[in-house]
């Protein structure tokens, strides 16, 4: 089994991180492999606010992340320096998510033998 970690860099439409994401993760998971976290850096912390506006024919994937992580009991943590940034507040959040710093996102990457960047990079 390899242990994976997944940062996302990438605000949410944007190159489809996300979707790329929850679809590696999807397989990663179908193998039999584990996903030890999902860290948003950067812009990628506007991923995980709950309310957006967006048109009835587009995808809601702050919706279809919380799901991911629901269905997967998966972490899902927002660096917590790019939060204060970006006047986010843990209350915007999707359900799951948690504010964490660097340290955190460390810990992870200590732990996993695969760290997966999506987006511009970190």
């Amino acid at each position: 089994m390899v242990v994976f970690t997944f940062v996302v860099c990438a605000e949410p439409y944007k190159f489809e991180a996300i979707d790329t994401m929850l679809n590696l993760g999807e397989a990663i998971l179908k193998k039999g492999h584990q996903i030890l976290g999902i860290f948003f850096y950067g812009s990628g912390v506007y991923n995980v606010k709950r309310e957006i506006n967006i048109s009835s024919s587009m995808r809601n994937l702050p919706e279809r992340l919380e799901n991911f992580i629901k269905k997967n009991s998966l972490n899902l943590s927002v660096c917590s320096t790019w939060v204060n940034f970006t006047g986010l507040k843990s209350d915007d959040f999707i359900e799951g998510a948690d504010q964490v710093g660097l340290g955190g996102l460390s810990e992870w990457m200590a732990e996993s033998d695969r760290v997966i960047v999506f987006g511009p990079g970190v």
